[in-house]
């Protein structure tokens, strides 16, 4: 009697190892045929192609933004100037220019000898 004690916990226990076993198999044989589906399905190369456009478009539209950005602080720099400039006359009469280079510049244009500066409007 003694010998039926001891053989059946391991006989309990070797069954759910097997089944644990079984069902590990069974789903790493279910996730290798999924991924070679996806390899060789036709239109998975479809939609890498599609990331990539998608990656290099947003890729393109960050480099333009950057570029702009790059602009209006060149812009900032360039009315910082002009305002200083203006701030050291305050009296005068300015003109906005616009350079050679594509810069707006602020001249100073002087008055006819028989024209007075007209005073501002407050």
């Amino acid at each position: 009697m003694s010998a039926d004690i001891t053989d059946s916990p391991k006989a309990a226990s070797a069954g759910p190892s097997k089944l644990v076993t079984i069902l590990a198999g069974g789903a790493f044989a279910l996730s290798l045929a999924n991924t070679v589906l996806l390899v060789l399905n036709p239109t998975a190369s479809k939609v890498e192609q599609f990331n990539e456009s998608l990656k290099s478009d947003l890729a393109d539209s960050i480099a333009s933004v950057h570029k702009k950005i790059d602009g209006l602080k060149s812009a900032e720099i360039e009315w910082q100037n002009v305002l200083k400039k203006s701030s050291e006359k305050p009296d005068a009469v300015y003109k906005i220019v616009k350079s050679p280079d594509g810069f707006l510049t602020l001249t100073e244009i002087t008055p006819a000898a028989g024209e007075a500066p007209e005073a501002p409007v407050k």
